[in-house]
């Protein structure tokens, strides 16, 4: 009896320890679980605003239409569809480089600023008639716009792009275009060079990258 004793000094220990160590793999289990659980909600509440960009963003390209603006940065010229570099406001001003986030808000048009600069909150009186003393052209009006969501997106962490769909052709009147919004270290991009663009240029996603493409018209 007491040899049987002697031999079983230990055992409960060992029964104990077994029992953390499936605890342990459990907890583990359970954590790397969670911590994808909650990337899959950031994924999707992330797709869910560029959504809401992109419904946004395709309004106001439908409300512009026939606004086209000439040259690149934050100084345009209004222009002609058909004008040799000229490229639908909102398209131009999606895609210019040279708006940061500093500069989000502002962007010359025919030496108006287009962020409010050719909205006035003033009147005068013309051939008696009170009217605003300042007024927005198209290419004004969808600069503005265009600038507004543009800020939006910056404040949302989201970068826009707004380029000519693959397989598509450029025409005088209006194009094909894809709106892409991404986030995180993804770019708006179209490339097959960059790694972290969003797609390649045939439009084809880029494993593990984090946007959204859409065609709007």
């Amino acid at each position: 009896m007491l040899m049987n004793r002697h031999y079983q000094q230990g055992v409960g220990l060992v029964e104990v320890m077994v029992a953390v160590l499936l605890l342990s793999i459990a907890v583990l289990g359970f954590s790397a679980l969670q911590v994808r659980a909650v990337g899959a909600t950031d994924e999707s509440m992330m797709r869910t605003k560029s959504l809401t960009l992109v419904r946004n963003l395709s309004e106001i390209m439908r409300a512009y239409p026939e606004a086209y603006v000439t040259t690149s940065g934050t100084t345009f010229t209004k222009a002609k569809p058909s004008a040799t570099g000229a490229l639908p406001t909102v398209q131009a001003v999606m895609s210019s480089t040279a708006i940061t986030s500093a500069t989000v808000d502002s962007k010359t048009i025919d030496n108006s600023t287009s962020a409010n600069g050719c909205l006035s909150t003033g009147t005068e009186t013309v051939s008696q008639k009170i009217v605003p003393k300042q007024q927005c052209n198209m290419n004004q009006l969808a600069a503005r716009d265009t600038l507004i969501f543009k800020k939006q997106a910056t404040d949302e962490g989201m970068k826009v792009n707004v380029v000519t769909c693959p397989g598509t052709t450029t025409q005088a009147i209006q194009t094909q275009m894809c709106i892409i919004v991404a986030w995180n270290d993804t770019k708006a991009l179209l490339s097959d060079s960059d790694g972290a663009a969003c797609a390649n240029a045939n439009g084809t996603y880029k494993t593990g990258s984090q946007c959204l493409i859409s065609e709007t018209y």
